[in-house]
């Protein structure tokens, strides 16, 4: 699956979110959707939430279950319990979209070595921004 990070500034900011979502969720991290996905155990058995950082697809996390919830006006709502590692992949700029989107193995990105270093931090602020917006380089974070 595939779900933009609204609000989310990159993969740190993401990760800060995660924990706090955490402490007040039983130690697990989580997102919300409004309706449980039809293939939810085909996505159990083995799938991840890629998620889509300012408009690149940039890392995921492991999809560990789908709990039903509700929301803070009251409203029911499916929690996606993700696994807390974030794993970080070779990035891909995707357009907006609203909701999440079912993403074939075959069009998800490759996870990054855990060698990677991450060069992009050097670069002035403005060429690095044009660069990952490109998705030619990964968020920092």
């Amino acid at each position: 699956m595939m779900k933009v990070a609204v609000g989310i500034q990159d993969i740190a900011h993401l990760k800060i979110i995660n924990e706090q979502m955490a402490v007040n969720n039983n130690g697990n991290s989580y997102t919300l959707t409004r309706f449980m996905p039809k293939q939810a155990d085909e996505i159990l058995k083995n799938g991840s939430l890629y998620r889509v950082i300012n408009g690149t697809l940039c890392c995921r996390q492991k999809i560990v279950d789908f709990l039903p919830g509700q929301r803070e006006n009251g409203n029911p709502c499916i929690q996606i319990i993700l696994d807390s590692e974030i794993i970080r992949t070779f990035s891909i700029p995707i357009r907006p979209f609203q909701g999440w989107r079912y993403l074939k193995n075959t069009d998800a990105p490759k996870d990054l070595p855990l060698s990677h270093t991450n060069i992009s931090a050097e670069l002035p602020k403005k060429l690095r921004k044009e660069l990952e917006t490109l998705g030619l380089i990964d968020p920092i974070g």
